[in-house]
């Protein structure tokens, strides 16, 4: 009893927690940036390292399945044994490094974990987190603001030696991450805007969201909007529902497709079209009237064909870019131009060779394809992706996963992820009129968003200033597929609380935020 009573107690302030929780994000990403441009960015990690123990050490005090949080840290302390010996095996060359790489990944479970608790403990906070989420939005709208204000703005794409300023990204410092924040916040913008049952607070949400979007200029906000836009007017229109809130999601849809070709995504996306043209030419010359040739895997390649692609490597794509940067060099002074040549199929064209995230995975395939089976099960450490001078850590999410911890890792990883996808997919078929909604949709899509950015753009499930907000959506799914608590039953007390009052007063209260 006297347990009971202490945790009730200690549980009571989890809403205010949650919401500070949640406020304080944007803030360290703000602080993150700054400190980045004075090297310090460490401040930043363990700032976030104490807060995700804060909260799981909170999260395990006030939890009634104690059994769950054990489980977890089982799993994420033992397999960290297993990667850490193999690595100790082949000669640990930064344990350091390698930890933080780890404790970055796994505050993604740890996170949704602790989340699942609080939703538990605060009736009403599934529900109220939505408008937490907006208020994040408006936080990172303030920011971007705050840079313009004072003559300090942050471009997407930032190109000084060109005069080329592309996309609007504010005083945040890693463009990928920032995308995957805003395309993962704005589904819960839009729900806050609905639940207001007013069209002007609704409008202003699509302006500002899909806004943002648009101008940030990332292939993943540009098409990202898109998807969000489709998805809600789906779910609007399944149900029936404030059909006349569809207006700004057709409009807004209208004008991200009509002016595509201004966007900054497009404008940044013909500047790369033009450093490919530029390669182009130059490998076209060498080939000649051989540039139209393509590899087919097991061939021999006539000698004198063969000639001409080494030529191409070796002449073009082997010394510094236009602006300086790396391009083949490093790869093929570390693994030798045949093997570079055998991994990239032969080919030639920039769209292949110039692309620096085809690169960055070409360059730890073949890292990879140098490990034993004991290292391609349990992965190998962070550090072996410095390749030459070079940090060839891909940005891609899943490929990392099983380049630093092996099948067994990316695995595990996959089915916790897995775990959501099975439990809403399972939801739809046994209840779908009940699951499919906005209140089930948005979590859905934000999840989904979460994973599709983190294979399709990356630095998303390896950077907890996004994990956090793809925990929040793990956690929503949770709550929503067990009807005994959470959403579904706030919900329900809500419509009983309307009934009630159409009773008492002979007509119908507003509902605010009803079930959508």
């Amino acid at each position: 009893m006297i347990e009971t009573s202490w945790k009730a107690k200690a549980a009571a302030p989890v809403g205010e927690i949650m919401a500070a929780l949640l406020a304080v994000q944007p803030l360290l990403d703000v602080l993150s940036y700054f400190m980045g441009q004075v090297g310090a960015t460490w401040v930043t990690t363990s700032l976030r390292t104490a807060l995700l123990a804060a909260v799981c050490l909170y999260g395990f005090a006030i939890t009634e399945n104690r059994k769950a949080y054990y489980m977890m840290y089982g799993v994420v302390g033992g397999f960290w044994v297993l990667h850490m010996a193999n690595c100790l095996r082949l000669g640990y060359q930064d344990p350091v490094g390698d930890a933080a790489e780890y404790l970055k990944l796994v505050q993604f479970p740890l996170w949704t974990l602790s989340f699942v608790t609080f939703f538990r403990q605060r009736r009403d906070l599934d529900y109220r987190v939505v408008g937490m989420l907006a208020a994040n939005f408006g936080i990172i709208l303030v920011v971007i603001a705050l840079s313009y204000l004072v003559g300090a703005p942050v471009y997407t794409y930032d190109y000084p030696d060109r005069n080329v300023f592309i996309g609007v990204l504010g005083w945040f410092g890693v463009a990928n991450s920032q995308s995957s924040i805003l395309t993962l916040l704005v589904p819960a913008l839009l729900l806050w805007g609905l639940r207001s049952q007013r069209l002007w607070q609704f409008c202003l949400c699509c302006l500002g969201g899909f806004g943002l979007l648009y101008f940030t200029g990332t292939r993943l906000t540009y098409y990202g909007a898109i998807l969000i836009g489709c998805a809600f007017l789906a779910l609007l229109l399944l149900r029936r529902q404030q059909l006349l809130f569809c207006i700004p999601l057709v409009l807004a849809l209208v004008l991200l497709v009509a002016f595509r070709g201004a966007s900054p995504m497009a404008e940044r996306q013909a500047l790369t079209g033009d450093s490919y043209a530029i390669y182009q030419e130059k490998a076209d010359g060498i080939l000649g009237e051989d540039k139209g040739y393509v590899y087919k895997e097991g061939e021999e390649i006539p000698p004198e064909i063969l000639e001409k692609i080494t030529r191409v490597y070796t002449e073009v794509y082997a010394k510094p870019g236009l602006y300086g940067a790396t391009l083949l060099g490093d790869l093929i002074e570390e693994f030798g131009l045949e093997a570079v040549m055998e991994q990239y199929q032969y080919a030639t064209d920039p769209e292949t060779l110039y692309n620096s995230r085809v690169k960055k995975l070409t360059a730890m395939e073949m890292v990879w394809q140098e490990q034993d089976a004991l290292t391609k099960i349990v992965g190998f450490e962070y550090a072996k992706c410095h390749v030459g001078s070079h940090i060839y850590d891909p940005e891609n999410d899943f490929p990392a996963l099983l380049y630093y911890y092996g099948y067994l890792g990316v695995g595990m990883y996959g089915l916790f992820a897995l775990y959501f996808v099975l439990a809403s997919v399972k939801g739809l078929l046994g209840d779908w009129r009940r699951v499919l909604c906005v209140e089930f949709g948005v979590p859905a899509m934000t999840f989904a968003l979460m994973l599709g950015g983190a294979q399709f753009s990356g630095q998303v499930l390896r950077k907890p200033s996004v994990t956090v907000y793809g925990s929040v959506a793990a956690a929503l799914l949770y709550v929503y597929l067990h009807p005994e608590m959470g959403t579904a039953r706030a919900l329900e007390s809500r419509e009983k609380m309307v009934v009630r009052r159409r009773k008492s007063f002979g007509k119908w209260g507003h509902l605010q935020g009803g079930n959508l």
